[in-house]
C-alpha cells in the first residue's frame, strides 16, 4: 500500500501541468535571422506556387488579413498545436483518476488478501483465486502508469513544439510588422499586430475538441 502511494504520489505530481496561452515570443536579433530561414517563402522553394494554391486573401482567408501565406501557416500550425495540448491534459487528467482508483481497487485486494491468508479457516483455493484477482488488478495499475508516462511525453514534446511555433511568428511579426509593443516579459503582444487573434480563433475553434 505504501509503495502504491508513492508511485501514484510521483505521477500526480509529473503530470501536474497547464496549457500555456499562444503568446509570441521573440528570438534575439542574432537568433532571428536564423529562425526565419525556417520558414521560407512560398516563391522560395521548390515544387509548386502554393501561394497560387492557398489566397490568404481569399474571403475564405479573410479573418487573417493582412498576414501573408507564411505567418498563416504558423498560426494555423500553434492553433493546433494549443488545441492538441488541451486534448492531453484532459486525457492526462482522466488517465490520473483511473490510476487512483486502481490504486484503491489494489489497496483493498492487498488487504483482503493478507487477511485471508492468517485465517487458518481460509481454503487453498479461495487464496488462490483472490491472488489471481490481485495479480490481475495490479496489471491495470502497471499498464495505466505506462499510459500516463507516453501521455505525459507527448504533452512535453507538444508543448516544446508549440514553443518553437510561438517564437517563429513572434520573429515573423518582428520582421513584417515591427510596429508594435512587448510585454514586461519581453514577449510580444499579439493584439499590437492586425489580424493575428482572429486568425487564430479561425483555426483553433474549427478543430475538433
Amino acid at each position: 500500500m505504501k509503495l502504491s502511494i508513492a508511485i501514484l504520489s510521483s505521477i500526480l505530481l509529473a503530470c501536474s501541468v497547464t496549457v500555456a496561452n499562444p503568446v509570441l515570443t521573440s528570438s534575439t536579433t542574432s537568433t532571428a535571422t536564423t529562425t526565419s530561414s525556417a520558414y521560407p517563402s512560398a516563391t522560395e522553394t521548390s515544387g509548386p506556387d502554393l501561394t497560387k494554391l492557398f489566397d490568404p486573401y481569399s474571403v475564405y482567408m479573410s479573418d487573417c488579413y493582412p498576414i501573408d501565406f507564411d505567418g498563416i501557416t504558423l498560426i494555423e500550425s500553434l492553433a493546433k498545436g494549443v488545441r492538441r495540448l488541451e486534448r492531453l491534459l484532459q486525457d492526462t487528467n482522466e488517465k490520473k483518476t483511473e490510476i487512483k482508483d486502481q490504486v484503491e481497487v489494489v489497496s483493498k485486494l492487498k488487504e483482503k488478501f493478507d487477511h485471508l491468508k492468517s485465517d487458518p479457516s481460509s481454503s487453498k483455493s479461495e487464496i488462490i483465486k483472490l491472488k489471481s484477482t490481485l495479480v490481475g488488478s495490479i496489471g491495470i495499475f502497471k499498464s495505466l502508469k505506462r499510459q500516463m508516462k507516453e501521455l505525459i511525453k507527448e504533452y512535453s514534446h507538444t508543448n516544446q513544439q508549440n514553443a518553437k511555433t510561438r517564437t517563429m511568428l513572434g520573429d515573423y511579426f518582428t520582421k513584417h510588422h515591427p510596429i508594435g509593443s512587448t510585454n514586461s516579459d519581453g514577449t510580444i503582444n499579439a493584439k499590437s499586430y492586425p489580424g493575428f487573434k482572429k486568425c487564430f480563433d479561425h483555426f483553433y475553434y474549427r478543430l475538433p475538441q
